[in-house]
C-alpha cells in the first residue's frame, strides 16, 4: 500500500508539472498564466473558499464510487444519480416552499429525497445483476444516461420556470439554501456535510464488519460467499453509492445556484471516478484527491480569465493526472509482487 501510495504522489506532482508545461507553452503569457493557475486560487479568501465548496459535491461522488470499487462493483452511473438527485431535491425544497417550510428539517429533506432518488437508480443495476446477471459496469452507464436524459427533458420542459431565461426550474426560497459558512463567498454547510461523509465511510470500511465483509467481497465474491458473506452486500453497497452521488447532486441545487438547470451536474460523476481512482477503495484519500481536482478546475478558470489561457486546460490537465495516476498504480503492482516473492526467498 505505501509503494502504491507513494507512485500516486509522484503521478500527482508529476501531472502538476505538465501543468506548469502546458501554461508555458499554450499561453502568450506564460508567467501571468503560472500565476493565475497555482497562485490564484488561494490569493483571496473567496477563491479558496470557492474551492473548498466546488470539492463538497466532488467529494460525495468520490465517496460513493470508492464503496462501489471496494464491493467490486463498477458503478459508471454516478453522474445520472447525482442528476436525479438534483431533481429530487429541486422537487422537494419546492414543495416545502410551497407548504410553507423552512430551515434545517425542510433542508433535510430536500438532502434525504436525493440521497433515495440515487440510492434507487444505483439499486436497478444492482438488481439487474442479481436477476437477470446483467454486468453492473454497463447497467450502471445505462441507466445513468438516461436518467440524464430524462432530468433535462424534465427541467427543461414540463418543469421550467416560464419567468426565468435559464433552462430550469423555479429558484428556491432562501430558508431552504444551504447557510453559507463564509459571506459574500458560496462556502456553504456543504462542505462540513461532506466531511462527515468522508469521516462516515472511511470508519465504515475501516472500524466496522460489515466495511471488512464488502471488502472480502470485493475481492473475492466466490471465497466471500463460501464464508457466508451474502451476495447483497454488494446490493447495499451500490445502493450507498448512488444515495452519495445523490447527495452530491443535492448540494448544487441547495448552494449557490439555488435551482435545478440543464446539465446541471458538469461532470462531478465522472470527475468523482477519477478522484476514487487517486484516493483508493476505503476513501481515505478521498478529501485530498477531491481538492487537487477542484484546484485543477479553479486554477484554469482562473487562468482563462487573468491569462489567456483555453477553459478547456482543467479537462486536459485532469486526463494528464488520471493517465498518470492509473500508470503509477499498474506499473506499482508488478514491483509489489516482485518484492513478496523476494521476501518469500
Amino acid at each position: 500500500m505505501k509503494g502504491r501510495a507513494r507512485a500516486r504522489i509522484v503521478a500527482l506532482a508529476s501531472s502538476l508539472a505538465f501543468a506548469a508545461i502546458y501554461a508555458l507553452v499554450a499561453s502568450s503569457d506564460p508567467m501571468g498564466a503560472l500565476y493565475a493557475f497555482f497562485v490564484s486560487p488561494f490569493a483571496s479568501s473567496y477563491a479558496f473558499y470557492s474551492l473548498l465548496e466546488s470539492s463538497a459535491s466532488l467529494l460525495c461522488c468520490a465517496l460513493g464510487a470508492c464503496l462501489a470499487f471496494r464491493a467490486g462493483a463498477f458503478n459508471l452511473g454516478g453522474e445520472g444519480q447525482a442528476a436525479v438527485g438534483t431533481l429530487a431535491a429541486a422537487l422537494v425544497a419546492l414543495a416545502c416552499t410551497g407548504g410553507g417550510l423552512s430551515g434545517a428539517p425542510a433542508i433535510s429533506a430536500a438532502i434525504v429525497a436525493a440521497a433515495i432518488a440515487g440510492g434507487a437508480l444505483a439499486l436497478f443495476s444492482a438488481v439487474a445483476e442479481e436477476k437477470a446477471g446483467a454486468q453492473v459496469m454497463l447497467t450502471s452507464f445505462l441507466f445513468g444516461q438516461a436518467a440524464i436524459i430524462g432530468v433535462n427533458w424534465a427541467v427543461g420542459g414540463p418543469l421550467k420556470d416560464p419567468s426565468a431565461n435559464l433552462l430550469g426550474m423555479a429558484a428556491i426560497s432562501e430558508g431552504l439554501r444551504l447557510p453559507l459558512l463564509a459571506p459574500p463567498s458560496p462556502l456553504s454547510l456543504a462542505f462540513p456535510i461532506s466531511l462527515a461523509l468522508a469521516a462516515a465511510v472511511i470508519f465504515f470500511t475501516r472500524g466496522t464488519r460489515a466495511g471488512v465483509e464488502q471488502r472480502l467481497l470485493g475481492k473475492n465474491r466466490l471465497f466471500a460467499r463460501a464464508v457466508g458473506i451474502s451476495p447483497q452486500t454488494g446490493a447495499w453497497s451500490m445502493v450507498a453509492s448512488g444515495a452519495l452521488a445523490g447527495i452530491g447532486g443535492s448540494f448544487l441545487v441547495l448552494g449557490q445556484t439555488a435551482r435545478a438547470v440543464k446539465d446541471m451536474t458538469g461532470g462531478i460523476g465522472w470527475n468523482g471516478l477519477a478522484v476514487a481512482l487517486i484516493a483508493g477503495s476505503d476513501g481515505l484519500g478521498a478529501l485530498p484527491a477531491a481538492l487537487f481536482f477542484s484546484w485543477l478546475d479553479s486554477g484554469a478558470r482562473q487562468a482563462s480569465i487573468l491569462a489567456d489561457l483555453s477553459p478547456d486546460a482543467s479537462a486536459v490537465m485532469k486526463g494528464i493526472a488520471l493517465f498518470l495516476i492509473t500508470a503509477a498504480s499498474l506499473g506499482s503492482r508488478p514491483r509489489a509482487k516482485a518484492l513478496q516473492a523476494r521476501g518469500k526467498a
